[in-house]
């Protein structure tokens, strides 16, 4: 379980043109951007902050907390400078082509991690949620 969640500008402005300017309203939420201020955001929201901070330095910080998990709710550009961060992987795959997309990661340098399957599980719509968490040093790669 989490009670945060983490998310770049682009995917929480998604919501912005319906009027949803706290779409985690439950969730401690922190949104990154160099460039837009919490005064961008029409009301008051207590659970939101925006912030220009190093997301590296912010997630090391909340991890440091007491509380439950972090969440990375989408854009490839935050995952790819939180790669070093992600602790648990959950992916849900979708029967759809779409012939194009975000991906998980933006084009990067990463250094190799692996992740051990926790599990899979399949829904009669074709969905497929897959967890991962990530594999200790200690660990076989097998």
């Amino acid at each position: 379980m989490f009670d945060t969640v983490v998310m770049g500008w682009n995917t929480y402005a998604v919501g912005l043109p319906v009027g949803i300017t706290s779409p985690y309203q439950h969730l401690k939420q922190v949104v990154f951007s160099r460039t837009r201020t919490e005064s961008d955001i029409p009301g008051e929201h207590p659970n939101l902050k925006v912030t220009d901070q190093d997301p590296v330095d912010v997630v090391r910080r909340l991890k440091s907390e007491p509380g439950q998990s972090i969440w990375l709710c989408g854009g490839g550009q935050l995952a790819t400078q939180l790669a070093g961060e992600i602790d648990r992987l959950v992916l849900k795959r979708s029967p759809v082509l779409f012939g194009d997309g975000i991906p998980l990661f933006a084009p990067g340098t990463y250094q190799p991690s692996a992740f051990n399957e926790v599990s899979t599980t399949a829904f009669g719509s074709g969905v497929v949620i897959s967890e991962y968490a990530r594999r200790q040093l200690s660990q076989d790669p097998n």
